[in-house]
């Protein structure tokens, strides 16, 4: 049995977050969150962004709608 690293919770923490904060307003059925080594990847259709847990869910404390969220992360990249 395999074991979770604490990178495959962080992804289920930011991914919940994400919909929690706007999925009654945007479309997330693209929404896909992979953690990697060190990382998380936050991808929806061509839009794909990849930081730490405590960096994606800054961005999502400062955005204020689903596309506010994107612009943030392409900023920070």
């Amino acid at each position: 049995m395999a074991r979770d690293r604490d990178i495959d919770y962080a992804a289920v923490a930011v991914k919940t977050a994400i919909v929690e904060k706007f999925g009654r307003k945007s479309e997330l059925q693209d929404l896909n969150v992979t953690a990697h080594d060190k990382t998380i990847e936050i991808r929806d259709g061509r839009k794909v962004a990849q930081g730490t847990r405590d960096d994606l869910l800054a961005a999502l404390r400062k955005s204020d709608t689903y596309e506010a969220l994107w612009e943030e992360l392409a900023a920070a990249n």
